[in-house]
């Protein structure tokens, strides 16, 4: 039981009042035997144990009746979401709402979680009150300040959004408001449908802010109210890939947009018969539908063609299936253009050890050879121009202070980066201390005779992640005999991990542009990746891949909280009615002078993976948490005051009592006169 004004349960002691009372009457009485009244008792002791029960109840009704009074003006709660924080009204409340697409799922009565929550938290807080709110955001931005509820539950900042939601982040957010604010009793509301992708248990964060709560000075108490219904009626729809085709058959040119697409849908539904989705495609505001046969949990189409006018090279179009359980996964925007040119730049100071660099450079996807590659000797570093190139492949020592500066104005602007160990390294064993790149130097060579595997990799995300059907690559196949060590300052990514713990491949966190370090050289003597090309090939065909994105007037982007605010996005086509600041977060097609951005949500929104009980529980170990599970559409109220139903208590307790009170009739008998 939760009380709004738990101070009044001081109070409690008063229902000892009635039993008190009892006994001072009982001691007012002194006994004194008469000859006389000793017949009478004797004609009532058959009488004496009712009498004695009903004196027991008369006194339990009283006791009863004024714990009644004392609980109904405690103000008792009919939810066990929150404990007893000491009294008074909460000095802060601060709200942190999971706004991923997910969160849009419908349930009963056509109301999605998010819709529910909300409802839910405005009718809590409602009851609860506060002397401030604040809304931490997932965009990154300061926490906002609200002088009343309603002001901040109608926020536009508050509504659905395509990006994923960034739970330790936000929780960071939060503490770092509590550690600059210091206010009074604080209660932080999450509401969340626990997707794996929004809470990233995994994250160091976590450790971090579990350690900040337990340090504050204030009473903070952390509740959490969870949708965690996966949906059971839902497809969704992506654009695993688009490209334009443009040929010359018998003297007639032909232009052509081929676009890839995936299907899947959730498991009850995969268990039924096959079905025909229609699915409309729209390019540039003219639409057509066809039908995609489904036999199972998933259906990819490959190269679907699309007509193009002939002189038509670049544009916009969106794939959309109908509405179902959750309609934030149904449709999904893209963009197109003629493609830059894939110049690769490779910097080698041993051709023989980057030969098989060249060769995963030089042929294209298609099978198609690409010219560009140009291979560059440390020497000629002083003419290295990025102007339009996808990628560099650097297999010498990191950057100096001469060529440090175009290196960073190029990854700067999205430029794609792959580092390798240099021959030095391999020959002295060490680098010179002081070398370093984006805080990252080269340190030991570990040589031995025993083949090191690699022992886990991110398969989900970045260059090794799984094709679009699945399919995961053969990481676990390389080995490796010799590899480099790193120094880092920075908090690298590990994308694939050695036994042992040393990366094989690490990403150095960037605002744009990607900086790779493979601490294996593709020498056949140190590694297999030559070898066991696959991985290697995929891995600088995908890096390819991201520089022309950069160099491209057409960007593919994931939804996502950007600090730097699209002020000049003009959106072309998606959603009405959303902030021009959240841009970036929405889906939909959006226009920057020249340049055509498609905004989607991340692939891990399609994927239905539901954070279990025991890793909630175990985020929050150590700090005053509480949960409530809910379902979406369900607008009964979390937070309920039952104090009448004391108050009746109280009432049915006094009436009990008056009845025993009561005096018994007795008969009288009549005598003949």
């Amino acid at each position: 039981m939760s009380f709004l004004q738990p101070l009044m349960l001081v109070a409690l002691p008063l229902i000892a009042l009635p039993i008190i009372i009892h006994l001072i009457n009982q001691w007012r009485y002194q006994t004194r035997r008469w000859g006389a009244m000793m017949f009478l008792l004797a004609a009532n002791r058959m009488n004496r144990g009712f009498a004695r029960i009903r004196q027991w109840l008369i006194l339990a009704m009283r006791t009863l009746a004024v714990l009644g009074l004392i609980l109904a003006v405690s103000r008792p709660l009919s939810s066990g979401l929150l404990g007893l924080t000491g009294g008074g009204k909460t000095d802060t409340t601060i709200l942190i709402l999971d706004r991923s697409p997910s969160m849009q799922q419908l349930g009963s009565g056509g109301v999605s979680k998010l819709d529910t929550g909300r409802r839910q938290l405005a009718n809590a807080l409602q009851t609860l009150g506060s002397q401030r709110w604040v809304a931490i955001d997932s965009s990154g931005q300061p926490p906002q300040s609200y002088e009343d509820l309603e002001a901040l539950l109608a926020s536009p900042s508050l509504q659905g959004t395509s990006a994923t939601a960034d739970l330790p982040t936000m929780m960071q957010s939060a503490l770092d408001y509590l550690t600059a604010n210091k206010p009074g009793p604080t209660e932080i509301w999450i509401c969340s449908d626990l997707q794996e992708a929004d809470w990233n248990a995994e994250s160091g964060t976590w450790s971090v802010v579990r350690e900040g709560f337990e340090k504050l000075p204030q009473s903070v108490r952390i509740n959490l109210l969870a949708y965690p219904q996966m949906p059971t009626e839902n497809m969704s729809v992506r654009v695993t890939d688009v490209k334009q085709s443009k040929t010359v058959e018998q003297g007639i040119s032909s232009n052509e947009l081929l676009l890839s697409m995936q299907i899947t849908r959730s498991d009850e539904l995969a268990e039924d018969k096959a079905v025909s989705v229609p699915v409309e495609i729209t390019i540039d505001g003219a639409t057509t539908t066809i039908n995609v046969e489904m036999n199972g949990a998933r259906v990819d189409v490959r190269n679907h063609r699309i007509p193009l006018d002939s002189n038509q090279t670049r544009g916009w179009g969106r794939i959309a299936i109908p509405a179902d359980s959750n309609n934030a996964d149904n449709q999904y925007y893209f963009v197109f253009d003629e493609p830059p040119v894939r110049r690769v730049v490779i910097v080698s100071e041993d051709r023989s050890t980057t030969r098989a660099l060249e060769i995963a450079a030089s042929v294209s996807e298609d099978g198609s050879i690409n010219p560009a590659v140009e291979v560059l000797a440390p020497e000629q570093l002083d003419s290295l121009v990025l102007d339009e190139t996808s990628l560099v492949i650097w297999q010498t020592r990191l950057p100096d202070a001469a060529t440090a500066p175009a290196l960073t104005n190029y990854i700067n602007a999205g430029g794609q980066v792959l580092f390798f160990p240099p021959s030095r390294l391999v020959q002295s064993g060490s680098e010179p201390v002081g070398q370093q790149f984006f805080g990252v130097a080269w340190d030991q060579w570990q040589a031995s005779d025993v083949k090191v595997m690699v022992e886990n990799w991110r398969s989900d995300q970045d260059l090794l992640a799984a094709t679009a059907s699945g399919t995961g690559l053969p990481v676990g196949q390389l080995s490796i005999s010799a590899h480099a060590t790193l120094r880092s300052t920075a908090d690298l990514s590990k994308l694939a991990t050695l036994s042992g713990g040393d990366p094989l491949i690490a990403r150095v966190p960037t605002s744009k542009g990607g900086v790779y370090f493979c601490t294996a050289s593709t020498a056949p003597d140190a590694s297999s990746l030559a070898e066991n090309g696959i991985v290697l090939y995929i891995t600088v065909q995908r890096a390819i891949q991201r520089g022309q994105l950069a160099l491209g007037n057409t960007t593919q982007r994931t939804a996502e909280f950007s600090q730097e605010v699209p002020l000049n996005w003009k959106q072309v086509s998606g959603p009405e009615n959303i902030l021009s600041t959240e841009y970036s977060a929405q889906s939909g097609v959006y226009q920057s002078g020249k340049r055509l951005f498609a905004v989607n949500r991340s692939a891990a929104e399609d994927r239905r993976d539901i954070l279990q009980d025991d890793r909630v529980a175990g985020l929050f170990a150590g700090l005053p948490f509480a949960r409530v599970d809910d379902q979406a559409g369900n607008l009964t109220g979390i937070v309920r005051e039952v104090w009448r139903l004391f108050l009746i208590g109280m009432i049915l307790a006094m009436l009990i009592e008056a009845a025993l009170c009561i005096p018994r009739r007795y008969a009288v008998a009549s005598s003949a006169a």
